[in-house]
């Protein structure tokens, strides 16, 4: 998106909706140009490599916005203006962004702005009291949810399954947990839980872009978490535009802790621009497999697509190998070797506790076996906790079953 005006060019990446419009509006008043309005720090640093931009201004707490997201704006000779939120970072400041309360009014961050431009890519100190930067930025002190992505290579090596007992484990454990079906040639997570096939990403793509709080209109109740369900025809992504999906994110990270994104098949010509967005949008990326030829094989496709394509760093991506013990099937040695990247989770073959599951239409993790154990072992090492327990028995998943067995026509 982009502005026509003969002022500075500005690339805008500031993630809070209504503050984003305060600095457009400040912005349109100076005579400035937009030249792209981006959520995510790799988004942003790639536009601003292609060249045709005078300064960047963001958010200090931009989702992936990182010091070497700096430099490397720096580094393409764009000066980067900072709005900090005050005593959110450490006193350790290397003096490589303009910074400027984010609070401040917009002239005063047109003031900035310009100043930046004048000065260039050199360090300086535009306000004696301005917030420090620190050496790693950090996100102001509201409620942020990290996001992680799912994704496989080709065939089903069971990720809506772990996702769903993802979502249900961190919910027992107290998180608010958003789950989002992200798999645009025909989720399952919708009719795995006997959801409305109407709301979700469904109906985001039905409606405008505009209507503030949409997306929690389209929010489902789960087992423990919300969910965002997908689409059932793969056709139906057509209606949905990568802004839109990508524009609800940050919204929905202010109210959730965790935001799990089952993101299906991930490989080159398969993929759509909006599932390339949600993907991209993970601060990290769990890649789904076998531990046999053919699922390492496929895994492999997934890993090399996941960071030549969609440019998610290397070490934010580690695997999950799903239904092991079957015959023929490697180590996690042997898999982190042919993968090169670390194996985070190594969930055993349960066919009776995810029969038992499906047939109920709750978690995996709601009946007993070695795969449901396996999967809190998952979610501990995904939050840093030592330990996750499992509730008790499924009754609390039945429950919620007989409670949402009324016709979908009357849930809305």
């Amino acid at each position: 998106m982009s502005d026509a005006s003969d002022g500075p060019r500005v690339l805008l990446a500031i993630g809070n909706p209504e503050r984003e419009r305060y600095v457009l509006s400040a912005l349109h008043e100076a005579g400035c140009s937009v030249a792209g309005r981006y959520l995510d720090g790799p988004s942003l640093v790639q536009r601003a490599l292609d060249g045709g931009a005078d300064i960047v201004v963001a958010s200090v707490g931009l989702h992936r916005l990182t010091t070497n997201s700096v430099i490397a704006l720096r580094e393409a000779g764009v000066p980067v203006l900072l709005l900090a939120p005050a005593g959110s970072a450490n006193t350790d400041d290397d003096g490589i962004a303009f910074v400027v309360p984010e609070a401040s009014e917009g002239p005063t961050i047109v003031a900035a702005l310009r100043e930046a431009i004048r000065r260039g890519t050199s360090s300086a100190e535009l306000f004696p009291d301005r917030p420090s930067l620190g050496t790693r930025f950090r996100r102001p002190e509201v409620r942020s949810g990290e996001v992680v992505a799912l994704v496989s290579g080709k065939g089903a090596p069971g990720t809506t399954t772990i996702a769903i007992g993802l979502a249900a484990v961190l919910g027992f454990d107290g998180h608010e947990v958003l789950l989002i079906d992200g798999d645009l040639r025909g989720g399952a997570v919708g009719p795995y839980l006997d959801l409305d096939p109407r709301r979700g990403l469904a109906g985001l793509g039905m409606g405008s872009k505009d209507r503030p709080g949409q997306v929690f209109e389209e929010l489902q109740d789960g087992p423990g978490f919300s969910v965002l369900a997908g689409v059932e025809r793969p056709e139906a992504q057509e209606r949905l535009r990568p802004e839109l999906v990508a524009g609800a994110l940050p919204a929905l990270m202010e109210r959730f802790d965790v935001i799990l994104i089952d993101a299906g098949e991930t490989i080159n010509t398969v993929t759509s621009p909006t599932g390339a967005a949600l993907v991209k949008s993970a601060e990290r990326v769990l890649v789904v497999t076998t531990a046999d030829v053919l699922g390492l094989w496929n895994a492999r496709s997934c890993l090399r697509f996941t960071t030549d394509s969609l440019g998610v760093p290397p070490e934010a991506v580690t695997a999950i190998v799903n239904r092991h013990g079957r015959r023929n099937q490697y180590g996690v040695d042997e898999v982190e070797r042919a993968l090169g990247i670390r194996v985070l989770g190594l969930i055993p073959d349960d066919l009776r506790s995810a029969a038992r599951a499906c047939a109920s239409q709750v978690p995996i993790t709601a009946a007993r076996g070695k795969a449901p154990s396996a999967i809190a072992d998952l979610a501990s090492h995904l939050t840093g906790r030592e330990r996750i327990e499992l509730q008790s028995d499924a009754k609390d998943s039945r429950l919620w079953r007989r409670l949402r067995r009324e016709p979908a026509e009357g849930r809305r």
